[in-house]
């Protein structure tokens, strides 16, 4: 669902939205990434805390809840990242 401007609402799996205006972004921060630049965000937790965090990033307008897969279930707890030659990663880990 959307997040109505000026809002409090509740979504049916009980998360909070809470949409005023998007957060202040630093002056040298583009909103358009650079032409062809892909690049892929990874939600790793349980599951409340995964729906949680996708709440957060559509109400900060960073990405419609509705274009991330559904859940899924990781295989016998192993993940096998593969990056393409070049890539690099950042992680952070957030106790919400």
């Amino acid at each position: 669902p959307m997040c109505q401007p000026q809002s409090r609402q509740v979504y049916p799996d009980g998360q909070l939205c809470l949409s005023d205006s998007p957060p202040d972004l630093p002056s040298e921060f583009s909103l358009a990434p650079p032409p062809g630049e892909t690049v892929r965000v990874i939600l790793l937790g349980r599951p409340a805390a995964v729906r949680q965090t996708r709440h957060l990033l559509h109400n900060l307008r960073y990405v419609e809840v509705s274009q991330w897969s559904p859940l899924i279930e990781i295989p016998d707890g192993r993940l096998v990242l593969s990056p393409d030659q070049g890539e690099q990663m950042s992680m952070l880990v957030k106790r919400l």
